[in-house]
Formats: C-alpha cells, sequence, structure tokens
C-alpha cells in the first residue's frame, strides 16, 4: 500500500544498537518493546527499558545506544503535519518519559503504548484502508502530547504566543539556524523594513535578534559538544556561527564558562565507546517473528479509555501544605436512619442493612414514625393500665434488644396527624410505651432517646391547638424521664426568613423545646420544566443557605439549639431514570461536608422499600437520601458517607475541593470533582464527560519515608448502582442470581502501590464527573 502524505509521519520497528547523533525536525516517540537502549540529549542519559516511552523534541540531536537484543519502535510526527493542527506546537517542547511522570499517568502512558502498537501493526500490515486507522491513532496522540506532556519551550517565555507572525519567524529560524540566517533576509520574508522588524521582534520576545539566533545556535550545539569529539571550529560551523571565537564568545555569555571547560565538565563518559561503535553497527529493521507481535499484542490488552480526551482547560493544580500543628479533629454529626416502624427490625435483610451501616457509617439513632402496632384508629379500644404487662411488647421488645446491643438508640417522630386521629389513646400508648421500655432496658438506654414533635401544617390547624398539643407531648415525657430530649420540627420559611404563622408559638416555649429537626430539598426550588441559569444556580446554595438562616434566626429569638436535619436532598430530576443517570457522590460529600459544625445529627432512610412504602409513593420518590436499594445494592449515599467516616486523625489541610488529614499510621486525603448541573443533562454522555477534570496535586510537608499508598476511587464506573443495574435490567424481571451479582460487582476500585515520599511529593488523579477519591499514605513499619 502506498502511504498518503509518507512526510507527515513515519513509523519503524528496528533493533538498535548504536546510532549516530542525529536531530529530526518534527517530534519523535521511542518505545522500546524488547531489551533496553541509552538515549542520550541535553546533557543527560535516559536509561529505557521494555515498555518504557520517551518523546524526543524537534530540538533535540540526539543518539542511541542499545543492547543486542533490543527492538526499538520509533514514531515521527512532522512538525508540519503537527503545527496543521495545533497552531501552537512551536510555542512548546513535549516532556515524557514513563520513567519519571508523576504518579497517577499510568492509564495515560498504557494508552499511549496501546496507540502506538496499534499504528505498528497497521503500518506492516499495508492493507487498504489501514490510513485511516493510523491517522485516527495519530490524532489521538497529538491529543495526549498537547493535553498532558507540553512545557513552554524555553526560548518562548516572555513572548506573546498569540501572535502569528512572531510565530512563523520563531519557526523559520528553528529550521535555518545552521545557515547565515539575516535580520533583513527574514524582514523581506514579511514584507517588513528592517528597522521595523528589529524593534517589533525585541517588543515581542524581550531580546533582539542576533541575541535570540545566537541562544537557538547555543542551545543546538550542546549536544555536539558533548557526544562528539569534533573541535570548536567544526561545531561552530555546523551551528551557524563564523568562527570558533565567535562561538565561545556567545557561549561564555550564556552559561558563564567556555566550550571547552563545558565539555571537561560535562562530556559524556562513553564518547569513546560511542565512537568504536559508530562505523561497526547500523540500526537494523526487525522483521516480522511470532515473538515481536506477541508482544506488541500484548499493550493492545489495555483498552483505550476515552477519559484521557479531556479537554486541557480542566487540568487545574492543587498545592496542599501540611500544618498538622494547628489540625482539629474531624467533627462527627450524628446519623439517624429511618426505617419506619419497629417491625422493619424483624426483617432480617433489614437488620443486616442496619448493622452494616452501624459498622461502616456510624448509625447513633434509627428512626421511627409509627409505632410497633398498626396505626391508631379511633375505634381501638382504650389501654388499660395492664397493658404494659401485656405480651403487646414481645416483638417490640426483640427490636429494643438487638438496638440496644447496638448501641443504636430511638428517635421517634411523633406526628400531629397521627395523634389528632384520637389524642387521649396516642399520648397514653406513648406514655405506656416508653415506661415499658424503661422498666425494661433500662434509664442509661432509654434516656438516651429523642422525641420529636413533627407538624407541617398549614393554616388549617391553629397556633393554640399545635401549642397544646406539644406542651402535653412534653408534660407526659418528661414525667417519666427528665433527660429525654424532646423537640419540634421547625418549618422555618428561608424566603420570607419567618417561622409560619401558626408555628410562632415555638420562640414563645422555647426552654420546652431542647432541640429542633427541619428539612432541605433542593429540588422544592426548582422547576424542571422551566428551568433557568439564575434559578438552578441558588438551588446550588440551598442548602448551606437555608441552614444558616435557620441558625441565624434562632440564636436571634434565643432558641441556641441543637439542629437535626431529618430529611434532605440534592437535585435528582423528575424520574427515577435521571435519579439513576445523575452520579451524585461528591455533591453529597460537599453538603455534607458544608455542614460540618453547623447541625447535630443528619438522616437517611435505610432503603428504597421501605421510605417509598412509607410515603405511599411509588417510582419517583426524591425528597431524601437512602443508603440501599430494593435490595442491597448500596446507593451513592452509602459509599459516599463511608468515604466521609473513614477519614480519620487531625485536619492537616483543607480546600474547596479536598480534604487532607494526618494520624498515628500515616496520611489521607480526599479529592473530588463537584458538578452540580441539571439531572436532565445526565443523559448526554458527551456533556457528563466533559465535566471531568484532572488534578495535578503537589503535596509539601509530609513526613519522609516508605509508604504503602492505597487508591480508593468511587464515580459512576467504580460503586455507581444504576449503570450495572440497567446493564442487567429486563422486561422480564431480575432473579436473585442477577441480584447477587450486582449486589456483588458494586464497589469502589482499589489500588495499592509502594512508593518512598519525599517533604515533597506530587502525583495526578483523573477524576470523572462527580467523583471522589481517598487516598491514604500508610506508614512502613521499619
Amino acid at each position: 500500500m502506498k502511504r498518503e502524505s509518507a512526510a507527515d509521519y513515519d513509523i519503524k520497528m528496528e533493533n538498535v544498537r548504536y546510532s549516530a547523533p542525529q536531530r529530526y525536525y518534527g517530534t519523535r516517540i521511542l518505545f522500546v518493546i524488547r531489551g533496553s537502549a541509552t538515549i542520550s540529549f541535553g546533557g543527560r542519559n535516559y536509561e529505557m527499558e521494555e515498555s518504557d516511552i520517551l518523546v524526543v523534541n524537534r530540538t533535540n540531536n540526539y543518539s542511541v545506544m542499545g543492547s543486542e537484543d533490543n527492538c526499538i519502535i520509533s514514531l515521527s510526527i512532522s512538525s508540519q503535519f503537527f503545527v496543521a493542527h495545533y497552531k501552537e506546537y512551536f510555542h512548546y517542547n513535549f516532556a515524557c518519559f514513563s520513567k519519571e511522570l508523576d504518579t497517577g499517568r499510568e492509564g495515560v502512558i498504557a494508552q499511549l503504548r496501546h496507540l502506538v502498537a496499534e499504528i505498528m501493526i497497521a503500518d506492516s500490515r499495508k492493507e487498504e484502508g489501514n490510513s485511516l486507522e493510523i491517522r485516527s491513532n495519530l490524532y489521538q496522540i497529538m491529543l495526549m502530547m498537547t493535553r498532558f506532556f507540553k512545557k513552554e519551550a524555553p526560548h518562548w517565555k516572555g513572548v506573546d504566543t498569540s501572535d502569528e507572525r512572531i510565530a512563523r519567524i520563531i519557526q523559520l529560524i528553528e529550521q535555518r539556524y545552521a545557515e547565515p540566517l539575516t535580520l533583513s533576509e527574514l524582514a523581506e520574508y514579511e514584507n517588513l523594513s528592517s528597522s521595523y522588524l528589529s524593534r517589533y521582534f525585541k517588543q515581542m520576545t524581550g531580546m533582539g535578534f542576533l541575541n535570540y539566533l545566537n541562544r537557538v545556535r547555543i542551545k543546538h550545539s550542546l549536544d555536539d559538544l558533548l557526544y562528539t569529539s569534533d573541535n570548536l571550529f567544526q561545531i561552530a560551523m555546523k551551528n551557524g556561527f563564523s568562527t570558533a571565537k565567535n562561538y565561545t564568545v556567545v557561549f561564555k555569555t550564556v552559561y558563564q564558562q567556555t566550550p571547552a571547560q563545558y565539555r571537561k565538565e560535562h562530556q559524556h563518559e562513553q564518547l569513546e565507546q560511542h565512537e568504536a561503535l559508530i562505523n561497526k553497527v547500523e540500526a537494523k529493521t526487525v522483521l516480522d517473528s511470532p515473538t515481536i507481535l506477541d508482544r506488541l499484542a500484548s499493550y493492545l490488552d489495555v483498552g483505550i479509555d476515552q477519559r484521557y480526551t479531556v479537554d486541557e482547560d480542566h487540568l487545574e493544580e492543587r498545592r496542599i501544605t501540611l500544618n498538622s500543628n494547628e489540625g482539629q479533629e474531624l467533627k462527627r454529626e450524628k446519623h439517624i436512619v429511618f426505617i419506619g416502624e419497629l417491625k422493619e427490625l424483624l426483617n432480617e435483610n433489614v437488620k443486616k442493612q442496619l448493622i452494616l451501616a452501624k459498622q461502616q457509617l456510624r448509625v447513633d439513632f434509627v428512626g421511627i414514625q409509627k409505632f410497633f402496632e398498626e396505626t391508631i384508629l379511633s375505634t381501638e379500644p382504650e389501654l388499660t393500665e395492664l397493658a404494659v404487662s401485656l405480651p403487646i411488647y414481645t416483638n417490640t421488645d426483640i427490636v429494643l434488644q438487638f438496638l440496644k446491643e447496638q448501641g443504636i438508640y430511638l428517635f421517634l417522630k411523633l406526628d400531629y396527624k397521627q395523634i389528632s386521629q384520637n389524642e387521649d389513646f396516642y399520648i397514653k400508648k406513648v406514655d405506656q410505651f416508653i415506661q415499658h421500655a424503661l422498666q425494661v432496658f433500662g434509664r442509661d438506654f432509654v434516656e438516651k432517646w429523642q422525641i420529636l414533635f413533627y407538624s407541617k401544617e398549614g393554616n388549617s390547624v391553629t397556633s393554640t391547638e399545635l401549642e397544646r398539643i406539644y406542651l402535653k407531648v412534653w408534660q407526659v415525657i418528661k414525667h417519666k424521664s427528665k433527660k429525654m430530649k424532646v423537640g419540634t420540627f421547625f418549618p422555618f420559611d428561608e424566603k420570607q426568613e419567618q417561622l409560619p404563622e401558626n408555628q410562632q408559638w415555638q420562640i414563645k416555649h422555647a426552654d420546652k423545646i431542647e432541640f429542633v429537626g427541619y428539612e432541605t430539598d433542593q429540588n422544592e426550588v426548582i422547576n424542571f420544566d422551566d428551568i433557568n441559569v439564575e434559578e438552578f444556580a441558588k438551588s446550588h446554595r440551598y442548602i448551606r443557605d437555608k441552614t444558616k438562616k435557620t441558625k441565624l434566626f434562632m440564636s436571634q429569638h434565643q432558641m441556641d439549639r441543637p439542629m437535626f436535619l431529618i430529611n434532605w436532598n440534592i437535585l435528582t430530576g423528575n424520574t427515577r431514570y435521571i435519579n439513576g443517570t445523575f452520579f451524585r457522590g461528591a455533591l453529597i460529600l460537599k453538603k455534607i461536608l458544608e455542614l460540618e459544625g453547623e447541625v447535630e445529627g443528619i438522616g437517611f432512610w435505610i432503603n428504597n422499600e421501605i421510605h417509598e412504602r412509607m410515603q405511599d409513593c411509588s417510582n419517583n420518590l426524591v425528597d431524601s437520601l437512602d443508603l440501599f436499594h430494593f435490595f442491597n445494592e448500596k446507593h451513592p449515599t452509602f459509599y459516599t458517607m463511608r468515604f466521609k467516616e473513614r477519614l480519620r486523625g487531625t485536619v492537616a489541610a483543607r480546600g474547596t475541593d479536598y480534604i487532607m488529614t494526618e494520624n498515628e499510621d500515616g496520611y489521607q486525603l480526599i479529592i473530588f470533582n463537584e458538578r452540580q448541573f441539571s439531572p436532565r443533562y445526565s443523559i448526554d454522555e458527551l456533556f457528563v464527560k466533559n465535566r471531568s477534570k484532572e488534578l495535578h496535586i503537589y503535596l509539601t510537608g509530609i513526613k519522609p519515608g516508605n509508604y504503602q499508598i492505597r487508591t480508593l476511587k468511587f464515580d459512576r464506573d467504580n460503586g455507581g448502582l444504576y449503570p450495572k443495574w440497567w446493564n442487567l435490567n429486563s422486561k422480564y424481571g431480575i432473579d436473585h442470581e442477577l441480584m447477587d451479582h450486582i449486589v456483588q460487582s458494586i464497589s469502589p476500585s482499589l489500588d495499592i502501590k509502594d512508593e518512598y515520599l519525599n517533604e515533597e511529593w506530587s502525583f495526578y488523579a483523573l477524576l470523572n464527573t462527580n467523583a471522589i477519591h481517598l487516598i491514604e499514605f500508610r506508614k512502613a513499619i521499619d
């Protein structure tokens, strides 16, 4: 097959024992697939082994010395081809040596190997149609080079890189530096006068034309000086200087020593070996062999990861300086898990979920909004004093004994609607239930319960009525136990910055309110059928702002009481489908961190099934966050809270998208990519992908030593529930085998490596939309 535009690129696979110093006016990627090689340029040696990749820039004069059986792929991309697709090509060099890349770039190098191997295989087949495959891979390689490895070229510092004319001039200087190039010749090339070009060039580059040209020539002369035995006159002639004396004067201006002194101090130790081999050994093309083909194919096993095509604007730096001396312990809010009714804990599956939540997330309270028995009806017979001795509490006692053993207390939600159905009967039942619990389980357990009087009534119920019922409940509870906490639901209107009229009795009786519960749901402030940017931006701050406004209002009315966020949610959309596609891990974490120190406790529901059943709803319940799905699959809420709870020790550093702690075992760092947008856009894969970002993190202040580094990644593909669920879903239903597979396959990814860390250390982390990464640096025990 005849290659189209052969000058655009070239690829070879060779056994290279030695190659004389050479320069390619373009970008060259060297990829060792067998044996070893030493690549020399720029005053240093790059020791390459099997699978190593090195980029040689257009400005580098390099030589190769390889092992006897090595095999090296050389992919050359011409400057003309590169600049045609990336106009700022001459502004940058590409710094890529696989052995020296920061942690976190392993996937990038794996993808680069994959692409080069594909080009080599396609080129060797010589079949029609391979040109498109090769060019497609070339474009991906160039995108990766500009995305991950570009560094500003030294001679471009201070240059206005947006000026196309100066770019053309610089390019011409790079191409013809070895010729007797003059200012007048360049001026004629650009249709300018010499005097104007002189002023213009100095203004744009910060130095005169001749000074700039000489610096380029000196830079290119270094390899001749270090890796050949040419005399100074030969080196001067080869690099555009008229005499050896002129070369020496300019060189000393740049390096503060003569070329001879520089050569003596830096010259390559193996120069004599190079010269001895130069006429004896040549590069030989490697013929196809099963071994080589198998080796190339092994690089194809690593699939292409499209995440590495994220736009370069999404690369952000984070410089984290540890300051453990001023660190404070993390504040731990209490966690309430709502189960609806106590009888749910007779279900072994629910019990297992609660135990898992207790172990990994901390559970302080179980929230119930109905007692163990069915909803009270006015036709029920009146209970007698003997009721406490009847076996009606048998199952209740089983559940309470379980909770006592787990160290979990009750958070009783007494709803005005339920009380009003049969007020005397209900309150008497509460009185007898608490009496029984105190008698059987003791004050140490029962007096840690919290009772919330919940009333979210409109103006149909008067303030006097709500006040009367609350005081009656208060009296009954306090008669049995003065230590048990009793509180109210606080329906604060953040827009009006006021309590509803029929709830203002709470201010009057602040002395009888020991805590408040409140709700925040971003879905309530968004019209998903007619969403606008301003409305959406306000919703992003809704939970934090409502919490702060509520707290301020209470303080102004001498109601400084602990606050429990019993129901809350971030944006979900209107359907379970959108709710599922919109991965929200980092959004939940961000809200939890914003509430740190502001609230006493936060509530969750145990699972979707109970939540929807208790709310008499199906398929569109979005007023709270659930820990589990309908079976035992974990919602993103579970893993988000697990990551947050895993943090321990003192806070050593904190930022808008990270928090780092120090403890007796080492350090922990959570980083996250919080991206809030309309959940409707979450079904657009390209939109979601473009919300990914890469962080280049620089850590300063780590205690030097050997560490085991554990990285847990939680994102849509690693721990996200719905993608796996939908892939295995069927209109004919899901059986236990499929459910078990989903449960077992959903979890954050885990990567472990050993590293010696200096006081300063850096790494890269690519975070998908709303992803969370937890990195643990565990000190090695000597």
